[in-house]
């Protein structure tokens, strides 16, 4: 009799501290709501609808971690994470009273962004621990240059604003 091949499931310790990221990031996104709303309500409400789907993705990830919720986390997170790298680097897109003005880096969003940066790293090993062993070496050097990119993002942005004003 032929076993099916058995997908290794990553330690709960892994799901938990996921989910430990994703709070700290809706409680400091909860903080700073108040003097978000004072500047705009499109800025206030921002962070608070990011502070609520924070803190229910941390319920939702701990009761019925799912493939597609992880990739949702990692793809909510990561643009959360990309719009502070442009409003740190580039300024404010598009809307609100303050667009174009390039926001200071604080030590509580700092926080919150390597809290979301652990959460999207933290995801994708859940992600990587689920394929196949095979695939695992070519999702890794992808995750890897995606990683890369990122991380050079905000040199880009600053070249970018250099050349162009």
């Amino acid at each position: 009799m032929i076993e099916a091949a058995r997908i290794p499931v990553p330690s709960k310790t892994i799901i938990y501290a996921a989910a430990g990221f994703s709070l700290v990031a809706a409680i400091v996104h909860l903080w700073a709501t108040p003097e978000h709303f004072e500047e705009w309500w499109g800025y206030g409400a921002f962070f608070l609808v990011s502070a609520v789907a924070q803190a229910a993705y941390a319920a939702v990830l701990l009761s019925r971690p799912s493939q597609k919720l992880l990739v949702a986390g990692i793809a909510g997170n990561s643009a959360i994470v990309l719009l502070y790298l442009v409003t740190r680097t580039l300024g404010i897109p598009l809307f609100g009273p303050e667009a174009g003005v390039v926001d200071e880096v604080g030590a509580i969003d700092v926080l919150a962004t390597a809290s979301e940066a652990a959460l999207v790293v933290g995801l994708g090993a859940m992600l990587l621990w689920r394929l196949p062993r095979g695939d695992r070496a070519v999702a890794l050097v992808l995750a890897l240059a995606a990683a890369l990119l990122l991380v050079h993002l905000p040199h880009l942005a600053l070249f970018a604003r250099l050349l162009f004003g």
